[in-house]
């Protein structure tokens, strides 16, 4: 009898330590990519900030003739070291070696064109060719994730445009990654069109890079984004629930700049706009922390964005999104190892 209790007991607690491990959020980082070869002492400090997983960035770059038709190679030019095949294992070699968890995150580049999400073509041939060579490319990195124990595959990034066009590409695209690739699956969709995909019910987890517009002010109050995070949070929220998935922050974070809660695209690829706002960017962390942190359907985030070369990344003068030895940084690790 007392075997029969025991036994019940260890099971019970097994079962309580495997519900506590799958409820654990993923504080993780988007790496972005190597333009030379790293070891894997670039895990140093993201460990030191009390993360648990990378995402590793990594971008396909288009060519283009006159009509902007894209000709994906696998290697380019234009390739940073961390982009190619080599880099990319290398890569995820390194950050499994230090104990960390990797999410695989291709995202495409189409220099002169603009964002991804507007991408699109016209001829139907030109599309089959494109589906054609860019499914080939994700179906060669889902196989490297599968090769290397990637814990988590993000097929693509913001593409909506595509997935609005051609749904039964992106269905034909998911069926062919699961059958190289065995571990868990989602996508990174924009955050103002997350709620009109179709192929969530196919993947493991609702990904979104959660650049939600919500305070115009330069330095807005932590409490003040609190509230303005409520209406998004009650979309998602509701959203969840049709699918009955968790949500995962695929990209979050803001730059150290002035009114750096707002509308975060049309400051991307400006410089120098202000002297670095450093309580700006801590107060848009520390309100989406307290907002979703904590939430049953909500998995955790990969900030953006982290370079691995540390030593000169950011700075106090440095007004761009990575919290890379600024005041941020510690608040980052604080909250990550609770």
């Amino acid at each position: 009898m007392n075997v029969g209790l025991n036994n019940i007991c260890f099971a019970l607690l097994f079962l309580c330590f495997a519900l506590h491990v799958q409820s654990q959020e993923i504080e993780g980082v988007n790496v972005m990519p190597a333009y030379k070869e790293v070891g894997d002492s670039f895990a140093d400090p993201i460990l030191a900030l009390n993360a648990s997983w990378i995402s590793l960035v990594t971008y396909q770059y288009g060519k283009y003739d006159n009509k902007y038709y894209p000709e994906f190679g696998y290697e380019t030019k234009d390739q940073k070291w961390g982009e190619t095949m080599e880099g990319i294992e290398q890569m995820i070699v390194n950050a499994k070696s230090k104990g960390l968890k990797v999410m695989l995150k291709p995202s495409v580049w189409f220099p002169s064109y603009g964002w991804p999400g507007d991408f699109k073509l016209e001829k139907e041939s030109d599309w089959k060719n494109w589906e054609q060579e860019y499914g080939n490319y994700l179906v060669c990195l889902a196989e490297l994730a599968e090769k290397q124990e990637v814990e988590l595959f993000c097929m693509s990034t913001e593409m909506k445009k595509t997935i609005e066009l051609r749904p039964q590409f992106w269905d034909r695209l998911i069926e062919d990654i699961r059958t190289v690739y065995s571990g868990k699956l989602t996508y990174a969709a924009n955050w103002d069109n997350f709620d009109k995909i179709k192929f969530w019910d196919q993947l493991d987890y609702i990904g979104i890079d959660a650049y939600f517009p919500l305070s115009e002010n330069a330095t807005p109050e932590v409490d003040e984004l609190k509230k303005l995070w409520n209406q998004p949070f009650k979309q998602i929220e509701s959203f969840q629930k049709k699918y009955k998935k968790k949500v995962i922050f695929t990209e979050y974070g803001y730059r150290s700049i002035n009114h750096a809660t707002w509308r975060q695209w049309e400051f991307e690829n400006l410089k120098n706009l202000s002297t670095a706002n450093h309580q700006a960017q801590r107060n848009g962390y520390q309100a989406i922390f307290e907002t979703f942190w904590g939430v049953d359907w909500f998995a955790g985030g990969f900030l953006w964005n982290w370079s691995p070369y540390d030593e000169v990344a950011g700075g106090p003068n440095n007004d761009e999104y990575t919290p890379q030895n600024k005041p941020t940084e510690a608040y980052i690790g604080e909250w990550y190892a609770k």
